[in-house]
């Protein structure tokens, strides 16, 4: 299915992999989508740069837990409930065993964790998004476009919380696809 893809496309669905792995997640949710995004040069990433979105705040925002469903490695909430604050605890790690010591690593030769049904319905809205402008390779623009038209998800959470204008940002990419078709 994804030879369709353009190899920016594919990256950003590795990355956003990686990024699920980092957030302790076992399944690709669009939050890590919209990471994977940003975190490859194209479409996506410059009209979410254009929006003002940088990879470091919302990394920071999906760590926290609050977009990403159940089945977290280090759940911030249930261990406050304990009386851990996680933060401290990464920030201890940190200093002992390097940065990242708690994240989860990708194992080279692993492949890819599941895509999560939010994701699913992503991907699929990116194939109608390219098959809309008559574009046969499926870009990161598409991506984020198919991100952009499902009624809710963890990514458009994610936006909204960062006051991220999403009508604006979808005209934006949108524009954008066509300036490639044309």
């Amino acid at each position: 299915m994804f030879e369709r893809f353009e190899p920016a496309a594919r990256r950003a669905l590795a990355d956003a992999g990686d990024e699920a792995r980092r957030a302790g997640r076992d399944r690709i949710c669009s939050e890590h989508v919209l990471l994977g995004l940003l975190a490859e040069p194209g479409i996506a990433s410059d009209a979410l740069a254009t929006a003002g979105l940088s990879l470091g705040d919302l990394r920071t925002r999906v760590s926290r837990g609050s977009h990403a469903g159940s089945g977290g490695f280090l759940d911030a909430e249930a261990l406050a409930s304990l009386g851990i604050d996680l933060d401290t605890v990464r920030r201890a790690a940190d200093a002992s065993f390097g940065p990242g010591a708690l994240d989860r690593v990708r194992v080279p030769g692993r492949r890819l964790p599941p895509m999560a049904e939010d994701t699913r319905r992503s991907v699929a809205g990116a194939v109608r998004q390219a098959h809309r402008h008559g574009q046969r390779q499926i870009t990161s623009g598409h991506l984020l476009a198919g991100i952009l038209e499902q009624p809710r998800n963890g990514a458009l959470a994610l936006l909204a919380e960062t006051g991220t204008d999403v009508a604006a940002l979808r005209a934006d990419v949108l524009r954008r696809i066509g300036d490639v078709a044309g």
